[in-house]
């Protein structure tokens, strides 16, 4: 084992300062979460961390809070609101009409580090976001994340607990690894700082591990990165990695029968799970290709705000930071771009570093990927928006099986009685994971975090 990874030993009183205070150190803010472009912010300063934890120079220590609770998103065929509109004056989280027809899912949001429980189950109970937020971190800081567990609305007979995972992250520390069995599981109106020491930067996933098999698909997931330290620009501690752009992708398959079933008190064999939709960033084909000024007003904004669409301007380097928390491998197809994948589950491949026009993903995994944005050329396909015009190059998953909608009939993808709608409302009969890639002429202002997407392709509601 690295040394940089052995593990110490926790005596039952360094145990106790961990969990049981609830105030742990915080020296700056050393990183952001990322949901709809607001920097976290910064606690003030508790009392000095214990002594096991001691601070370490030039390190920073970041704390964030993210709470565990329920509700609904919306999918094409599966809309919150029957009709599209605008939600200026109502509460959409509470106004819902009685033909509800939302997916309903578990998920974590952002709180604020200070509240106090009760705040924090007043402020966020029952408003869920799918998936959750995106977390940035550099190598060599020290994060705490505290979850918080609110309670079901929607099933208020269950007692569930819930905890934070990271996939594939070297965590020496079994009680802050997430597994309910060798670790904390936090209860209903309760909550636990989690503690982690990132070193190997690359691209991971964190989830709840109670229940998981369920959880998991009840949309309890996202995406966390490392930067090497130092240097933001950097997929990894090398010049080949560096991008002008990031975009991170989470990619899952959602059975609509469990989570129907569990709103409505049924039992679900897991043996019998069977994929209808599927996803990337909780969001299907055409909501993957809105730009966040064109969610505004709608149920999107508020529940599934982090973009699927890719932008870029000729000739820079594009990051794509790929997960899988879906039971199946997806084959991620690029049509007429090449893909260079630099790392494998967050391993930097040096000179294994490869070229493809089709990505491999399976269950848990994750693949960086860089390619250049080529030239605009007016000869191309394309369209324009309010950033100008741009050409469109898809990004889609290889089988076609999976470029479906909810009650679109899988084995008849030709079936004109069985397709669902948009979000405006319109016809869609293709949908699942397929999003794009719109490269303009040098019209876009630089990116300020990961997903942030540009101008509207769509009117206004």
């Amino acid at each position: 084992m690295n040394n940089q990874f052995k593990p110490r030993k926790l005596t039952r009183r360094d145990f106790i300062k961990l969990g049981g205070g609830g105030a742990l150190a915080t020296l700056a803010t050393g990183s952001y979460l990322f949901k709809t472009g607001r920097q976290s912010l910064a606690a003030p300063a508790p009392p000095p961390a214990p002594a096991v934890l001691a601070a370490r120079p030039n390190a920073l220590t970041t704390q964030l809070r993210l709470a565990a609770t329920d509700g609904y998103i919306s999918l094409p065929g599966r809309r919150i609101f029957p009709a599209p509109g605008n939600l200026s004056g109502a509460d959409p989280y509470t106004d819902i009409p009685e033909d509800q027809n939302g997916l309903y899912v578990f998920g974590f949001v952002e709180a604020e580090i200070t509240d106090t429980i009760a705040d924090v189950i007043d402020k966020h109970k029952g408003k869920v976001q799918g998936p959750a937020p995106i977390i940035g971190i550099n190598s060599g800081d020290d994060l705490y994340i505290t979850v918080t567990n609110l309670g079901l609305v929607g099933r208020p007979d269950l007692d569930d607990s819930h905890t934070i995972h990271w996939h594939g992250f070297r965590n020496p520390h079994a009680v802050f690894d997430g597994v309910p069995e060798v670790s904390i599981a936090v209860p209903p109106a309760r909550d636990f700082p989690y503690f982690f020491r990132p070193r190997v930067a690359g691209t991971y996933m964190y989830h709840c591990h109670f229940e998981d098999s369920e959880h998991v698909q009840m949309g309890m997931d996202g995406i966390v990165f490392i930067r090497p330290a130092g240097a933001p620009n950097l997929a990894y501690a090398n010049g080949t990695t560096a991008f002008d752009r990031e975009y991170t992708l989470l990619f899952n398959e959602v059975d609509t029968t469990p989570h129907d079933n569990l709103i409505n008190v049924q039992e679900f064999v897991w043996s019998n799970y069977d994929p209808n939709y599927w996803v990337i960033n909780s969001r299907s084909y055409p909501d993957t290709i809105l730009t966040e000024a064109d969610i505004l007003g709608t149920e999107l904004e508020l529940r599934q705000p982090i973009s699927s669409l890719i932008q870029a301007n000729p000739g820079e380097e594009i990051l794509l930071r790929l997960a899988n928390l879906g039971y199946e491998q997806q084959a991620m197809q690029m049509l007429g771009l090449n893909l260079t994948v630099i790392g494998h589950d967050s391993t930097f491949l040096g000179p294994l570093v490869y070229t493809t026009h089709t990505i491999y993903i399976g269950p848990g995994e994750a693949r960086d990927v860089l390619f250049t944005a080529p030239a605009y050329s007016s000869s191309l396909p394309g369209g324009t928006d309010s950033n100008g015009p741009y050409n469109v190059y898809w990004f889609k998953n290889h089988h076609p099986q999976r470029l479906v909608n909810g009650t679109q009939d899988n084995d008849n993808l030709a079936d004109s009685n069985a397709t669902v709608e948009d979000v405006d409302g319109n016809p869609a009969p293709v949908g699942g994971q397929i999003t794009q890639v719109r490269v303009y002429q040098n019209s876009l202002p630089e990116q300020t975090r990961p997903n942030e997407t540009f101008g509207r392709t769509r009117p206004p509601f």
